[in-house]
């Protein structure tokens, strides 16, 4: 099996909480693979980079992480990937990576999303305006880029697909977010990407006031790891050979 440590929704603006950096201290030993799911830090700034930089090398593991709405307000882009992948951080940005733990081969996917909304299929409209069009184009345009990173990973005898992404692909983890920003958390595009695909597993974050479980409209598993909802680093098991429907999910465990 495989052991997917994973958190979203860091925030870092300068030292961490004790909570956490016990989480991710030593993390080699509940996991095989630290995922971030966006906004590793507050503001984009270089120096939180270097401070979430020094946390995420505690963990000793490989380390794949994409960008939340926070991340991007650094101007800085190239110097805020320097920074992390001095510490192990991947940034993925509409890209893959396929990495083996012991027999099994596992495909990543991963890119920041947008907001955009899920309606009419799911959830409510929001108010139309220019801006919220705009959205909606970029909510099309990540949507493809990830449709076609899960593409490149086709034909490569995976035996798990997993997904990462900061913003929402469906409404079931939003929990008690107001309907009001469901436009801003996520979008429907997104889940319609995911659902093209064998897909095991997608990890998300950004909403804060959401729920830890949810699943695309063809029952893929979707997991909130927003730290504030699952209240620390959680562990995600993918077994050999056992793909995940919402009838069948992998082992969900809390660790910190």
């Amino acid at each position: 099996m495989v052991r997917i440590a994973a958190v979203g929704d860091l925030h870092i603006k300068g030292e961490a909480s004790p909570d956490l950096v016990a989480a991710l201290s030593g993390l080699d030993d509940s996991a095989d693979i630290l995922v971030v799911a966006g906004d590793i830090t507050n503001s984009g700034r270089l120096i939180e980079a270097e401070a979430a930089a020094e946390l995420l090398a505690r963990s000793r593991v490989p380390i794949l992480a994409v960008m939340g709405n926070h991340d991007r307000r650094c101007l800085r882009r190239k110097a805020f990937y320097a920074i992390l992948a001095r510490a192990g951080v991947d940034m993925l940005d509409g890209s893959v990576r396929v990495m083996a733990f012991g027999r099994e081969k596992v495909g990543f996917a991963g890119i920041g999303g947008s907001g955009g909304g899920f309606w009419p299929e799911a959830g409510p409209d929001a108010v139309h305006s220019r801006a919220l069009q705009r959205l909606r184009v970029k909510a099309r345009l990540e949507a493809a880029r990830l449709e076609l990173a899960l593409e490149t990973l086709q034909g490569q005898d995976l035996d798990h697909l997993v997904v990462i992404t900061h913003f929402a692909p469906t409404i079931n983890t939003l929990g008690v977010e107001p309907e009001a920003k469901y436009w801003m958390l996520g979008n429907i595009e997104l889940g319609r990407a995911i659902d093209r695909f064998p897909v095991d597993l997608v990890l998300h974050g950004h909403a804060h006031l959401g729920n830890p479980i949810g699943q695309t409209p063809n029952g893929i598993l979707v997991r909130n790891v927003a730290q504030s909802v699952t209240g620390g680093v959680v562990v995600h098991t993918l077994e050999r050979g056992k793909r995940s429907n919402h009838l069948d999910w992998p082992s969900f465990e809390r660790t910190a």
